[in-house]
């Protein structure tokens, strides 16, 4: 699928083990005033990298790329159709 610019927002507890086990080797990790931490990095856009942001659930947000912040609220609308 090719390689990209990641940024998401993580809660603090999704984002724990990010500090012992990098996402990808140019990661960094941005802590917000509310305790939250803005993960970023160059990562291999791949079906595995996006069943592992699904796995978050309601714990992260994707905010770049714009494809990938998209393609999450596409899938995350059908999912949430479906218990309704």
């Amino acid at each position: 699928d090719g390689i990209i610019e990641f940024k998401a927002l993580f809660s603090e507890a999704a984002a724990i083990h990010l500090h012992e086990t990098k996402l990808c080797k140019d990661q960094r990790l941005t802590e917000t005033e509310n305790g939250q931490v803005v993960v970023e990095g160059t990562v291999q856009m791949t079906s595995q990298f996006r069943w592992w942001l699904l796995g978050f659930g309601d714990q992260i947000e994707v905010l770049e790329p714009e494809s990938l912040r998209n393609e999450m609220a596409n899938i995350t609308s059908k999912m949430a159709s479906t218990y309704k």
